[in-house]
């Protein structure tokens, strides 16, 4: 997300310099930053979460403490540290203390590698970096997609209710993620008895790339979703559950309510879901001060092919919009969404529950940043996402709920 914003900010840049040498130069300044905003959007990345560094590494009495610097460092919650490349990973806890934009953290636990002072490290949401740290059965398999094969896990629950027999979950990660990401998600899942299917998609390291090598912003890759159900179908599922996050959240809503398996889907799970992705570019441009026109003129290049997008023929933003995807909806939906998300505002999956208040329930936090809610609070996620997956797929309750009205998950 950083390293978005980031080059984002400087292709924007170079093209609000060009617009502030005179009026001549406008049009030219706004396509050449309209197709920078374009380009960065769907231009796949390969380092996920924000970057700091380790300051320092200490012992205090009986645990260990890093110090951490960068813009994300003094983030609420848990989260897990990505370092040597990602041959080194740390997990870390709440903030400690704050000094001088330092963050002191304490670590939980070093799953692999060393921390020391002077690392280059990523601070991710993700909690688990392979399937088999969920302490769940895991079978790693490839499944076939429209492009070629694709590299996804299976993950078992330790026992299988009657009432859940048959059912099953895709979970689906988000823009410039991994499948590692959605890993924190499986439990609530696996509990109620639900095998859980976690996939790569196009453009990721486990699967082929996409048209031109770029994302289609969910719509693209909803068609590897599509094939995802098809996989666990023939593998006996009856019912699916899709669990979307950000960029996944757009491509589980196309397939459930687009897609040729929609029938096999009870429910959703979306975590800071991209629904309205002419708001979050416009939003993106705001966050780097560049004029709204750059945002309008890249939302345009993408429609109409003019810059490359992993969809052929352009990406068709009014075929996702949250009112065409509401109209569309037929089964329930968990949102958990932050309006302290600094990347996708909440605003769409605001639009969304509004829309369908018969379908979707909203869990709207006042903080969390972009897919970090988990770690605010992982105890209130799992419990509202295992309640929800319980009661599919007729939830008992409807619309937005305080944090206490949500119902405690069964043991």
């Amino acid at each position: 997300m950083q390293n978005w914003q980031r080059t984002l900010g400087r292709a924007l840049g170079i093209g609000a310099g060009i617009a502030a040498a005179g009026a001549a130069a406008g049009a030219a300044a706004l396509g050449i930053g309209g197709a920078a905003l374009a380009r960065v959007l769907v231009t796949p990345e390969r380092a996920p979460g924000s970057a700091v560094t380790v300051a320092r590494v200490e012992r205090e009495g009986d645990r260990l403490v890093v110090v951490l610097r960068g813009a994300q460092a003094t983030l609420p919650g848990r989260y897990s540290l990505l370092f040597d490349d990602g041959a080194g990973h740390a997990r870390v806890g709440a903030v400690l203390g704050v000094a001088d934009g330092a963050a002191r953290r304490e670590v939980l636990d070093v799953p692999r590698g060393t921390l020391r002072p002077g690392v280059e490290a990523r601070l991710t949401g993700w909690w688990f970096t392979e399937p088999e740290e969920t302490g769940l059965r895991t079978e790693r398999i490839e499944y076939p997609t429209e492009l070629g094969p694709a590299e996804a896990w299976i993950i078992h629950p330790r026992r299988v209710r009657r009432a859940a027999r048959g059912r099953w979950a895709v979970h689906v990660h988000g823009r410039g993620a991994l499948p590692a990401e959605t890993l924190r998600g499986v439990a609530p899942l696996a509990r109620a008895g639900i095998t859980s299917l976690v996939i790569s998609y196009r453009n990721d390291p486990g699967a082929p790339a996409g048209e031109r090598g770029r994302y289609g912003i969910g719509i693209a890759e909803s068609r590897d979703v599509d094939a995802a159900l098809a996989e666990a179908v023939r593998r006996g599922a009856e019912r699916i559950t899709l669990v979307g996050w950000s960029m996944g959240g757009t491509a589980v809503l196309r397939s459930a309510t687009r897609g040729p398996f929609a029938a096999a889907v009870d429910g959703l799970v979306l975590d800071s879901p991209a629904i309205d992705w002419p708001e979050l570019l416009r939003h993106q441009a705001g966050l780097s001060r560049v004029p709204r026109p750059f945002a309008e003129v890249g939302i345009a290049l993408l429609d109409r092919d003019l810059v490359a997008a992993g969809e052929p023929g352009g990406l068709d933003f009014e075929s996702i919009a949250p009112e065409r995807v509401a109209a569309a909806l037929t089964v329930p939906a968990l949102i958990h969404a932050s309006r302290g998300d600094s990347f996708v505002p909440s605003s769409g999956a605001e639009r969304l529950a509004a829309a369908r208040p018969d379908l979707v329930q909203l869990r709207l936090s006042e903080a969390g940043e972009h897919v970090k809610i988990w770690n605010t609070d992982p105890e209130g996620w799992e419990a509202a996402t295992e309640a929800f997956v319980r009661a599919l797929p007729r939830p008992g309750w409807r619309g937005e709920l305080p944090e206490r009205a949500w119902p405690a998950a069964k043991g």
